[in-house]
């Protein structure tokens, strides 16, 4: 399929770079699934693999709970077919219950996560009074647009963007400076991994990976840099496409207790569909200029509040706006903590070099040793029965239908897949010139794939 499919040729070389070519010839990592039940994949072949891949984000309460709320979406608006265009009355609802969880005043919809940032960011700088620069923090991803993606990914690099280090003095001193400043965009997520990209196996030469369990830091962060942004008059938005709906049912702004200017949505918001989700207060969601007739916003999409999408929407919504779903999250949150420990203490004890740390049911593995072949150990997980995102080891999730079974069935998986790569020879320490070799390889590859604008 990797011949055919251009996203999975680019996702499927998730190994360190000097190795790629080797295993795009000798591995075929592609998965097809056939079905899915409970928390596991079925291939066409049967096999069954437990996912803490997460669909990107998505799955936070669990693959059967959205095939339910997506087959009562469709069952809700079947006699709507795909009229687009006029309201309909779980859109109607839906926006209600947004607006009471966002705290902010109106909602715009859109097709995806990117998109929605497009909407905050566009929005932001046409109501900030001639303001064009858009502030974002080292790491943090915002969506493939180009015009808010700068360096990887982006050979286009926007004049409007200005990327600063996170949780910073410096940083805050610059906005204070700068009158031009719109917008400072923050995605809550940096908080695990704080002024560095999501840990991938693509980028993992030796034990380098570090996440941190611990959010008050970022808390008090966070706060700060609101009262900044208010002195300035400055917008702040939450990128919550990742955060909303997973870290609580009001996302990093209730986690947080910090209240943003625009707050997008995305991933789960829909019950199992795709969507975007802007919201903010009238004064920034204003797409005219009542001064200059011909200045618009233009900021719309045809398939923006599809019935379908609406239908499975407002069965995700009316079932996170109810008290009970608060002690969901609460028994998730729980569960998650009693597997980091239990398989740490399990990874220590068998004298394995993996460790785990999450961040509510975000989770990362870690290695308590330098080496050369850590990447290889999603290989030997997914013989071990376990599927990872295209990023490997670096992000992993969980979902509320985790059970304490699952959770037992996840650790033998990975204490397994660990003892097998310590059998095979693959978790010896290398020399300090090898890991000196190492990382200059990291630097290089790093180095081949930037645009020869950054490079000079």
């Amino acid at each position: 399929m990797q011949s055919y499919l251009s996203d999975l040729r680019f996702s499927s070389g998730r190994v360190f770079m000097p190795f790629q070519k080797l295993v795009g010839e000798n591995f075929e990592a592609t998965t097809v699934v056939d079905e899915v039940e409970g928390t596991d994949l079925i291939d066409l072949d049967g096999n069954r693999l437990q996912d803490i891949s997460g669909s990107y984000g998505l799955n936070v309460i669990g693959y059967d709970r959205y095939k339910e709320m997506m087959q009562a979406g469709c069952d809700t608006v079947q006699e709507l077919s795909c009229a687009l265009g006029p309201l309909n009355m779980p859109m109607v609802e839906n926006i209600k219950m947004i607006a009471k969880i966002s705290q902010q005043e109106e909602v715009s919809f859109h097709m995806s996560g990117t998109e929605a940032v497009m909407c905050a960011v566009r929005l932001a700088r046409f109501n900030s009074g001639g303001k064009n620069m858009v502030v974002t923090f080292n790491g943090a991803y915002h969506g493939w647009w180009d015009g808010m993606q700068p360096v990887a990914g982006n050979e286009r690099i926007p004049g409007d963007v200005l990327c600063l280090t996170d949780i910073s003095e410096a940083s805050l001193r610059v906005l204070r400076a700068r009158s031009d400043v719109a917008a400072v965009l923050v995605n809550p997520l940096q908080c695990f991994h704080p002024n560095s990209s999501p840990p991938s196996d693509l980028a993992l030469p030796s034990n380098s990976r570090k996440v941190k369990d611990d959010i008050t830091y970022y808390k008090e962060w966070l706060q700060k840099l609101r009262a900044t942004c208010t002195a300035a008059g400055i917008f702040l938005i939450f990128d919550e496409v990742y955060t909303g709906f997973r870290l609580a049912p009001g996302g990093a702004q209730e986690l947080f207790e910090v209240h943003a200017d625009l707050v997008t949505y995305g991933k789960t918001l829909a019950g199992g569909n795709p969507v975007g989700v802007c919201c903010g207060p009238k004064s920034i969601m204003n797409r005219s200029d009542p001064d200059k007739p011909a200045r618009v916003a233009y900021v719309i999409g045809t398939f923006a509040g599809h019935p379908g999408t609406m239908g499975s929407m407002n069965a995700f919504l009316s079932w996170v706006t109810k008290p009970a779903a608060k002690k969901q999250y609460a028994k998730m949150h729980s569960d998650i903590e009693d597997f980091v420990s239990s398989t740490n203490s399990a990874m220590e004890e068998a004298e394995l070099p993996v460790r785990v740390s999450n961040f509510q049911s975000i989770w990362s593995m870690i290695y308590t040793q330098p080496g050369r072949y850590h990447w290889m150990f999603q290989y030997y997980l997914k013989d071990e029965g376990v599927n990872l995102s295209w990023v490997g080891t670096g992000r992993c999730l969980f979902s509320m239908d985790w059970q304490p079974k699952d959770f037992k069935k996840l650790t033998a998986n990975m204490l397994r897949a660990a003892q097998r790569m310590k059998d095979d020879g693959w978790w010896e320490v290398p020399s300090s010139d090898v890991l000196k070799t190492v990382g200059k390889e990291a630097s290089l590859a790093l180095l081949a794939g930037l645009p020869k604008k950054i490079l000079g």
